[in-house]
């Protein structure tokens, strides 16, 4: 039987630019050269997220960065000094990808008992991207991307945007829209605040540079208008909440009385008093829920979750004894914990006299995110992490994130692909290279090797074996080094 030799992989890789999706057959009288800087996955049940399907008993090859052969493992050859991670009865899949997370410039610092990037990497999540970095100087992302992806700073890969288009009057949005260009990142994010001159501006510069545009639908502009201008993604389901009520967009107000604005609208308008009926909702909606998703399909535009965030505020008002037991409390902030313990915590101060409508506000978005689903809609697996802010922990919320998208009608397989292989059209599509979310020949070596099979049960991804993040490799030992509190 002929095996597949090595070398000759590589080369077809270079020849393909990587974007074969067969492993070619090799030339039966070459032999494989000594390559200390080959790992190989050997004998392993490959999850390969391009379709539902296990590849049972195969072997994957790594080169640096690369996976360089995926095939039965009869039939791929081990380089001589390759390092060779026995993979019998374990499960292979992509590494996941949180993309809706903000980046602070304090995760260095004491102020965290273990930076947040090692936090990602120790639970499975090679690719992040910052909807928002927090900073004096917001470049520091773009120095921590470039670290990353040369091997010299440890952490997921990174896709961000810079300064966020926040809120109207802006003197120069156009200006703003170009100096992100400049500075080199990756999208620009729009907030809900903006006019719609000021949107319209700051959308339109961005088509003319190239640059992806993604974010908050504003309150003044609405959904039909921002697909009509061309927005390129929603960075949240909440965000079509707002399309079911009624208020008035041609207001000038600041972000706080927007915000005060939306939320007493909504207390009048939704019965939330009343536990929700999805049955009566869907039928007094109908209308607009159609005209959602008609319009989300025809401009084919994505949907990151962050349902999570709705999830851990449920569990902060009416559970706060749970809330402060789970163990990955440990790695937030103690100056969070300790306004958490106080009841001057955000979402403890925004949401109090109205935890009713809190808690509605969840059975509202889950029953969105059923709908949209279940029409075909795109989504993105995001968990709004990273901010220390809001009870959300690094790395451990997108475990959360996956039991949510379960819970609500999603199988394993469709989980698992929001934060995997859509990840990586997303990416494709705002950067031009999405080499990430599948396991096949040419692609970034993002890897999670799991015990149980992740298809029958998405927990399955919570209990690593080790993780490979470009290439590196990570046993389970070393993550719990890595994020071990002195």
């Amino acid at each position: 039987m002929k095996k597949i030799n090595l070398l000759f992989v590589v080369m077809a890789v270079l020849l393909t630019s990587g974007c074969g999706d067969q492993v070619p057959e090799a030339m039966p009288d070459q032999s494989a050269p000594d390559s200390s800087h080959i790992t190989a996955f050997t004998h392993v049940n490959v999850v390969p997220m391009t379709v539902e399907v296990v590849l049972e008993d195969h072997t994957v090859l790594v080169d640096g960065a690369r996976i360089v052969a995926v095939g039965p493992a009869e039939e791929v050859l081990i380089p001589q000094g390759a390092q060779v991670i026995d993979g019998e009865g374990l499960y292979l899949m992509p590494g996941l990808a949180d993309m809706h997370i903000h980046t602070r410039q304090d995760w260095t610092s004491e102020y965290w008992p273990v930076s947040p990037l090692l936090l990602y990497l120790a639970n499975g999540v090679t690719t992040v991207r910052d909807f928002g970095p927090y900073g004096e100087d917001l470049t520091y992302v773009l120095r921590w991307r470039d670290e990353i992806a040369a091997g010299t700073r440890d952490g997921p890969m990174i896709y961000t945007s810079g300064t966020i288009i926040f809120a109207s009057p802006l003197e120069d949005p156009a200006g703003m829209v170009r100096e992100n260009y400049t500075l080199g990142f990756d999208f620009l994010k729009l907030y809900s605040y903006l006019s719609v001159d000021d949107f319209r501006v700051a959308i339109s510069t961005a088509k003319e540079l190239g640059m992806y545009t993604a974010g908050h639908i504003p309150y003044p502009v609405g959904l039909e208008l921002a697909l009509a201008e061309g927005m390129e993604e929603i960075a949240h389901v909440e965000e079509l909440l707002f399309e079911f009520l009624e208020f008035d967009q041609d207001q000038i107000l600041t972000p706080n009385e927007w915000l005060s604005y939306i939320i007493e609208t909504a207390a009048q308008q939704l019965d939330h008093a009343t536990e929700f009926v999805e049955d009566e909702f869907e039928a007094q909606y109908a209308d607009t829920l159609a005209a959602v998703i008609e319009q989300l399909l025809s401009a084919d535009v994505p949907v990151c979750t962050t349902l999570v965030v709705d999830d851990v505020i449920q569990v902060k008002l009416f559970q706060p004894d749970a809330f402060l037991a789970r163990p990955e409390n440990q790695y937030l902030p103690s100056d969070y914990l300790e306004l958490f313990r106080q009841g001057e915590e955000k979402h403890l101060v925004m949401c109090r006299g109205i935890e009713t409508l809190a808690a509605f506000k969840y059975d509202l978005d889950q029953w969105l995110l059923r709908e949209i689903h279940s029409a075909g809609v795109p989504l993105l697996l995001g968990t709004d992490s990273g901010t220390g802010g809001m009870g959300i922990v690094a790395g451990f919320s997108i475990h959360d994130e996956l039991r949510i998208l379960v819970e609500n009608g999603f199988s394993p397989y469709e989980a698992i692909a929001t934060g995997t292989v859509n990840a990586s059209r997303v990416v494709r599509n705002m950067v031009g290279e999405g080499d990430f979310g599948v396991i096949e020949v040419g692609r970034r070596a993002d890897l999670l090797l799991l015990y149980e099979n992740p298809l029958e049960d998405v927990r399955a991804v919570q209990d690593l074996v080790g993780v490979m993040a470009a290439g590196r490799w990570y046993s389970r030992e070393a993550l719990d080094r890595m994020i071990a509190i002195d």
